[in-house]
């Protein structure tokens, strides 16, 4: 397939879908359960599509299954993050990425020209969002907080598991 074979049009996927196209691509998938939430939660996301499915130019089959996918959160003026750009490992190296990263940088530069989009990239697409304007943010670094699957540094360690940490 070429890149012609695909359109990236504006959307969401379907739970179920998010889950599992963020682990078919490598990523971690979330709990199930939060993701109906974070989905709602989006500002604005993209899908890509294979157009040989497609009922038209811009419509999607009602079964059809996106091949891709990325969106951004946040405050839709000054603050947003850039995340979940996953591709199904049959559609990667056809520039579906690079597609829907451009999509979704054109859509804050016209209905969020101010904001300040951020992202946390893994090492195979560091050099994907340089592309598209984004730069290492060092000197200073990144951080992140996740209570889920770990415990946080000031809270004790369930009765027991002292001895092990």
């Amino acid at each position: 397939m070429t890149d012609t074979d695909y359109i990236v049009l504006e959307g969401l996927p379907k739970p179920q879908v998010y889950h599992d196209l963020r682990k078919l691509a490598g990523m971690t998938p979330p709990p199930l359960e939060a993701v109906p939430k974070s989905l709602a939660n989006s500002w604005v996301g993209f899908l890509a599509y294979e157009r040989s499915q497609m009922i038209d130019a811009s419509t999607p089959a009602a079964d059809q299954i996106p091949v891709g996918m990325g969106r951004l959160v946040g405050d839709g003026s000054l603050f947003l993050i850039l995340v979940d750009i996953a591709v199904h490992p049959e559609h990667q190296r056809r520039g579906l990425g690079k597609r829907i990263t451009k999509a979704l940088v054109d859509y804050v530069d016209e209905h969020a020209p101010f904001a300040y989009v951020s992202l946390v990239a893994d090492v195979p697409a560091q050099k994907l969002y340089p592309l598209y304007g984004f730069k290492d943010v060092q000197p200073s670094i990144g951080m992140f907080r996740m209570k889920r699957g770990r415990r946080l540094q000031d809270e004790p360690a369930p009765e027991g598991l002292e001895k092990h940490i």
